[in-house]
């Protein structure tokens, strides 16, 4: 039989965590290992109970779930689900404890939502709880005054044996020394050393030599972090519109904008109707919309049946971007799950764009990059740190790229 997933609820409210715990309990393959009330809490529990996942509020008395997510990401990483509400301050909050390494947030449901939200959280639950999460070292060193709770120390090295006693040794005498020929053509003289791997990849002169209009970047589980490390290091005159489609509950793609503008330095807005798109901004989607374009390249929120249940989703921008800007498009995916976006690449692909996969390294989850690594429609596959030095040197200042299509 296979054993329950372990869950720790992290909620100060009697009345959600009772619900959550309700919610949790009727379904038998989840088990509610237990409640606590704070984050100081949560992380004496997730030592004590090494629950398969954690459920996290965001504002808690004592110690808040950014807080305590930071440390627990640092000193026994654990998948989290992030249970957030609309306010401004708990987005950003909640956008700061996926950095710290929580991998999603949904909307908090009360007791009339679960009819509405109850399915799709105990899903997300299930399906984060599988997930190998990495350690985040920001609160590594910081102090949590707790005796329960120690953070593992490392482990004692045996002590070196005790040397013998030093002995001078006796001098060969010089009649009897070897003599050694040293070649001036030795080996050494022509050795190149390796590159370093940590370097980002020099563009091809082929690649140098083109100009895209559009970059599009494509994510889900794992994104927003990923989006902001990129986003925050291309440099800030970028010559070319960016598309970003992230997969994110309904409610919060204003969220997303606000926090992303606050963590780069190019202008982060969410695209209206009609709207002609600009060099050196970032664009979004608005909530519920696919981000696509019409003719003229103007920005159009599509309404079209969803994909993989998902709106707004990669495939429909990237199939957009195909027709109107064919072969003049670099798109970029990043960490998610599932194989969303993967049939747009294929059609720019098709149309001599460029595509480049995050590594599975860098990766919160690697589902979306190998679905387009493995249907071979990917030129170039890097770490998430090289992404934005080499989208530099693809987009080198020089003259303006930026076409205008008529519009």
């Amino acid at each position: 039989m296979v054993e329950p997933i372990k869950v720790l609820i992290v909620e100060d409210s009697p009345t959600v965590s009772r619900i959550l715990t309700n919610l949790i309990e009727a379904d038998p393959q989840l088990e509610v290992v237990g409640v606590a009330g704070d984050g100081a809490e949560a992380i004496r529990m997730t030592h004590r109970l090494r629950p398969n996942i954690i459920t996290m509020d965001v504002n808690m008395p004592r110690m808040s779930g950014l807080e305590a997510t930071e440390y627990i990401m640092a000193h026994q990483p654990t998948p989290i689900l992030v249970l957030t509400a609309f306010g401004k301050h708990d987005l950003d909050l909640s956008f700061k404890m996926l950095s710290a390494g929580a991998l999603e947030f949904i909307e908090k449901p009360d007791a009339l939502e679960l009819a509405r939200q109850g399915d799709h959280l105990l899903s997300r639950i299930k399906l984060l709880a599988r997930i190998k999460v990495i350690t985040h070292p920001r609160a590594k060193n910081r102090v949590f005054n707790d005796a329960s709770v120690k953070p593992p120390s490392p482990p004692i090295a045996p002590a070196a044996p005790t040397p013998p006693p030093f002995k001078m040794p006796v001098p060969m005498p010089a009649s009897q020394r070897p003599t050694i020929k040293i070649s001036q053509s030795s080996e050494a003289a022509s050795y190149t050393p390796p590159v370093p791997v940590s370097r980002p990849p020099t563009p091809s002169k082929e690649l140098l030599n083109r100009r895209f209009q559009v970059v599009g970047i494509a994510a889900s589980t794992g994104g927003p972090p990923a989006l902001a490390r990129l986003l925050r290091e291309l440099r800030p005159d970028f010559p070319v519109p960016i598309f970003v489609v992230q997969h994110i509950p309904v409610g919060f793609s204003r969220g997303l904008a606000d926090w992303l503008g606050s963590e780069i330095r190019l202008k982060v807005r969410q695209g209206e109707e009609g709207e002609k798109p600009v060099p050196g901004t970032v664009y979004l989607p608005a909530d519920d919309r696919h981000l696509t374009f019409n003719k003229l390249g103007r920005i159009h929120l599509g309404t079209q049946a969803d994909r993989f249940g998902l709106r707004p989703n990669a495939d429909n921008t990237f199939f957009s971007m195909a027709e109107v800007w064919p072969g003049e498009t670099l798109a970029v995916i990043l960490t998610g799950m599932g194989r969303d976006g993967t049939e747009g690449l294929k059609k720019l692909h098709e149309l001599n764009g460029y595509n480049i996969a995050q590594d599975e390294a860098t990766s919160v989850i690697f589902g979306m990059p190998k679905a387009a690594i493995d249907a071979g429609v990917i030129h170039q596959v890097l770490p998430l740190q090289h992404m934005a030095p080499f989208l530099n040197q693809v987009f080198r200042p020089a003259e303006p790229t930026w076409i205008a299509r008529n519009g």
